[in-house]
């Protein structure tokens, strides 16, 4: 079954341009490596609305274990152990299944 995950960051405050472009260079050579992933966007909110998250990730995979293999791809992994932890304020995650019904 065709399975999305979605995760957003809010960045901490001393987060600035900079890395924020790391992480979406990091996030842009994902796909190339990990040839399970079907689809992959990722963006900066662009601050048309109050509330928002600063930067999400949409990944879609033909099934779960696909999402697996992603998840605990070694390039993956680094990037977050590198980009992400430490310098998020707060996360949001869903994984849901986009198939019929």
């Amino acid at each position: 079954m065709p399975f999305r995950h979605v995760v957003m960051f809010k960045w901490e405050d001393h987060v600035d341009d900079d890395h924020v472009e790391q992480v979406r260079a990091g996030l842009s050579a994902l796909p190339p490596v990990i040839d399970v992933i079907r689809s992959y966007v990722h963006g900066t909110d662009v601050g048309v609305s109050e509330g928002t998250y600063d930067y999400v990730v949409v990944a879609d995979f033909d099934d779960v274990a696909d999402f697996h293999t992603y998840r605990d791809h070694p390039q993956h992994v680094q990037l977050i152990e590198e980009l992400i932890k430490g310098h998020v304020a707060d996360r949001a995650a869903i994984q849901y299944e986009t198939g019929p019904g």
